[in-house]
């Protein structure tokens, strides 16, 4: 009876502990993802930026820009799925300002990620589409505003 008692205590431990940990797991790997995709999105701004501050528009015929916009869109896009997650926003910001090389940092980082999710010019944006989309330069160059200041 103690035996049985023990083994069903044991068991429940056991599956605590599992489901404990997975969970933990998921949190953590949504952080990473969250991280990384801000880090992709601050190093597409920084390299938009300095093509920006030079030109004051966004050249989508450079190809070096057009990788960029690709990248900051696919940022957007990610970052749009998870807008009212605040863990995903907070660890996007952190690898945002990680990676923007200064450019974005605590003091405007909040005002860049809610101009990049109220931007609609890089929605549904593709390679197939992302030059032939006047609205892509003029959304980023926008957005690039934020920095600027």
């Amino acid at each position: 009876m103690i035996m049985k008692r023990l083994s069903v205590l044991l068991v429940c431990f056991a599956t605590l502990a599992l489901t404990s940990c997975s969970l933990f797991n998921a949190a953590a790997s949504s952080n990473t993802v969250a991280k990384a995709s801000g880090q992709t999105c601050g190093a597409a701004v920084q390299g938009l930026y300095g093509s920006y501050r030079n030109t004051g528009n966004v050249d989508l015929s450079n190809p070096t820009n057009l990788n960029n916009a690709l990248a900051l869109a696919t940022s957007y896009a990610n970052l749009k799925q998870n807008k009212d997650n605040a863990d995903y926003r907070k660890a996007f910001t952190a690898g945002l300002i990680a990676s923007s090389a200064g450019l974005i940092t605590s003091a405007n980082a909040t005002a860049f990620v809610d101009r990049l999710l109220a931007t609609s010019g890089l929605a549904n944006i593709n390679s197939q589409n992302i030059a032939q989309t006047a609205s892509t330069a003029i959304a980023i160059a926008n957005l690039l505003k934020v920095v600027n200041q």
